[in-house]
């Protein structure tokens, strides 16, 4: 085993994401992936950390920082994905405590993230890491 946990720096890092990140976003094109995490990177400062074993790309969370007059300072979960053929061995919970990590090194009073309603496997998954249930997020289009 040669596991390693990694800011994503580079086009070729980025890359080897992809397939990761489109097991959470099936609708993902690779052209719009590129161009979202260019743009949110540049607003926002949003990251991917990624965990990899023998250069395969296993999990990542894509993270940025806000601010409301709701939470103050806070980390942002925006994606939290493990491949599937190695899902349930602990890599989703090693990126919410690097999370946490992250946060408290950056000030922020809070972590937040939002998941489907119908997304039952996250729920548990979230609350058996210590999250709790505190909104309903609503869409208009």
């Amino acid at each position: 085993m040669n596991r390693r946990t990694f800011t994503v720096t580079s086009k070729n890092e980025l890359e080897r994401c992809y397939p990761v990140m489109k097991e959470l976003r099936p609708q993902l094109s690779y052209e719009d992936y590129l161009s979202i995490y260019e743009d949110s990177h540049k607003a926002d400062g949003y990251e991917i950390v990624a965990i990899e074993d023998n250069d395969q790309i296993l999990a990542l969370m894509g993270y940025r920082f806000l601010s409301d007059y709701v939470r103050g300072r806070h980390l942002y979960i925006d994606d939290l994905v493990t491949t599937q053929k190695i899902r349930s061995q602990g890599l989703g919970a090693e990126l919410l405590k690097l999370a946490e990590f992250i946060a408290k090194k950056n000030g922020c009073a809070s972590l937040r993230l939002c998941t489907g309603i119908e997304n039952e496997r996250g729920v548990t998954f979230y609350e058996r890491n210590g999250w709790r249930k505190r909104s309903f997020a609503f869409v208009k289009k």
